[in-house]
Order: structure tokens, then C-alpha cells, then sequence
């Protein structure tokens, strides 16, 4: 059985119930954190700028975005998991939104990135670090593809800009299952956007490339927490974002 398949998430069994049960779970904790703050439960404070990603037309992933050659204006939202003041370490997430007219669908595809190791287990836990620049960002969670389970990952470049907590640019690469990582493509960091386009909020569910779909369980998981942190509208930040 090769790496891939081996990852996949099982959809029978005891699995699906426990994922749902994970997921209300969090939704609760989410919902009440969210209360309490009157904002974001993750990722309250945040920076967003404009980006353009460039890729190479390498992949063989399955997912046009990827194994296309294109450069492509997004914006990229850089943030602190829990919140937590620098210099404090904390999971550093990072946003991409592509917008819907550079992938021939209606509304933008949303993709989530957190702090995490890079090995073939590692690229599955959260690491937390001083700097969003301190090491490598993958999806954590894979999405189900034409190729099977695919992870993605942003590895920083370039050193921390002068104007904002977010590096230069990032290596986009893949991988499938626990395989080895393929790069296909470069972020450009641009210039820092206004507050008002910072929050806006990003769903990694509902908001999918082409080409791509939520496992059963990984969607149990993932969609109660999401929903319940739409339901908590966001306030308006001050100069003290993150």
C-alpha cells in the first residue's frame, strides 16, 4: 500500500462519529470564545496585504491551480493562532484567498495554513513559534484530490519585512499523503491592505479550489468550528493588530 493511500482519512466506522464529536466539541469552544471576545476564537488579530503567487506549471497534483502555469493576485492574512502578544511564541497562520475569476468558478477558494513541522508526520502537527517567518506552514489537514490526500505548504523566504509580521515571500509545494514535497510556485508578499479587508473571514470548507473536495471527516471536523465562528461578528480592529 503506498504512502498515499495509507493516509488517506477512513470514512467508516467509529471514525465519522468521533470526528462529529471532536467538531460539536470545538463549535462550543469556539462559540464561547468567540462570545467572550465579541470576535475571532483563532486568529482574532491580523495583517492582510495583497499577493501575487506564480506557478511554474509543474505539478502533477491533479489540481489545475497548481500544475498550471499562471501568476495570480490574491491576498495573503497573516496572524497569531490564540492572540498572544509578540515576542510570545503562538501557532502563526497564514490566509491565502484566490479570487473565483482565476479559477473559472463562482466566489474565491480560501486556503488555511499553520505553523507545523515538515516531515512526513510532522507536516501534521502544530508548531508553535516566535516568528511567522520561523519555519514551515502546511495545511495540516489534507483535501481529497484527483492524486489522492493532498497536503499543502508555504516555506518562508526572504527574512521579515520592515512594515508588518510576514516575510517576504514563501515556496509553494505540495505533496500527497505522507510522499515527499513538490514545489510549484512562488508568493510574492505586496503592500499592506486596509483593516476593513482584513476582516474579512476565511472558510477553508465552503471555499475550495477546483479540483479539490472536504473528506467526510475531515468536513465533521472542521465545518462546526467554522460555522461557529461566522455566527460571532467581527469587530473592528485598532493599531494594535496582529
Amino acid at each position: 500500500m503506498d504512502a498515499a493511500r495509507s493516509a488517506s482519512p477512513r470514512t467508516g466506522g467509529a471514525l465519522p462519529a468521533a470526528a462529529t464529536a471532536a467538531g460539536a466539541l470545538l463549535a462550543a469552544v469556539f462559540r464561547a470564545v468567540g462570545a467572550a471576545r465579541r470576535d475571532r476564537a483563532l486568529h482574532p488579530r491580523g495583517a492582510t496585504f495583497g499577493a501575487v503567487v506564480t506557478t511554474t506549471g509543474s505539478g502533477a497534483s491533479g489540481v489545475p491551480w497548481l500544475d498550471q502555469a499562471a501568476s495570480t493576485e490574491v491576498t495573503l492574512r497573516v496572524s497569531r493562532a490564540t492572540g498572544l502578544p509578540a515576542p510570545l511564541p503562538d501557532i502563526h497562520g497564514i490566509a491565502l484567498r484566490v479570487p473565483g475569476q482565476a479559477l473559472g468558478k463562482d466566489g474565491p477558494a480560501d486556503l488555511l495554513f499553520a505553523g507545523t513541522g515538515d516531515s512526513s508526520l510532522g507536516r501534521f502537527v502544530l508548531a508553535p513559534r516566535l516568528r511567522a517567518d520561523g519555519g514551515p506552514l502546511t495545511t495540516l489537514l489534507p483535501y481529497r484530490s484527483p492524486r489522492g490526500p493532498l497536503e499543502l505548504r508555504l516555506v518562508p523566504h526572504g527574512g521579515p519585512r520592515h512594515d508588518g509580521p510576514v516575510p517576504a515571500g514563501f515556496t509553494l509545494s505540495y505533496a500527497i499523503g505522507s510522499g515527499q514535497w513538490r514545489d510549484v510556485g512562488e508568493v510574492v508578499v505586496g503592500a499592506a491592505l486596509p483593516e476593513s479587508v482584513d476582516r474579512v473571514r476565511h472558510d477553508p470548507v465552503l471555499n475550495l479550489l477546483p479540483g479539490t473536495s472536504q473528506y467526510g471527516v475531515v468536513s465533521r471536523l472542521r465545518e462546526p468550528s467554522y460555522r461557529a465562528a461566522r455566527s460571532v461578528p467581527a469587530r473592528s480592529r485598532g493599531a494594535g493588530r496582529q
